[in-house]
């Protein structure tokens, strides 16, 4: 619990947010799957406050900084096409907080997985 009580205590309010709907999403087990959480936020995409595919993507259009937005060109976005599209492409999840998605390349499994589960992992694939 410790270890979960710092790894929250450095996050940002924004970031505490963003880790309830991770939690939400993941739905750990334990206090340990928590803090890989929370110490793993970055492979985690978070549009707060949204809850429909048009949200989505007028989210990731206007405000995620991955585009440039274009103000002029408002009436020609098809955010709700865009928001599906996107969802269709990646995981996750719509929760009480907004929508979550996981861009990690371990499964969601293994990325909370406690340390001496990670630790029997590797010596069983042959790495020590």
């Amino acid at each position: 619990l410790n270890d979960l009580a710092l790894a929250v205590s450095r996050l940002s309010e924004k970031e505490q947010k963003k880790l309830g709907a991770v939690v939400a999403m993941a739905e750990p087990e334990s206090a340990s799957q928590i803090r890989h959480l929370a110490e793993n936020l970055d492979q985690f995409e978070f549009a707060p406050n949204v809850h429909t595919p048009a949200e989505y993507g007028r989210y990731m259009i206007q405000e995620s900084g991955h585009f440039d937005y274009d103000t002029n060109l408002d009436e020609y976005y098809d955010y709700a096409r865009y928001g599906r599209e996107r969802m269709d492409s990646e995981q996750g999840f719509f929760g009480d907080g907004g929508y979550v998605a996981y861009h990690g390349t371990l499964s969601i499994d293994e990325l909370m997985m406690d340390d001496s589960a990670q630790e029997q992992g590797m010596e069983m694939g042959g790495m020590k």
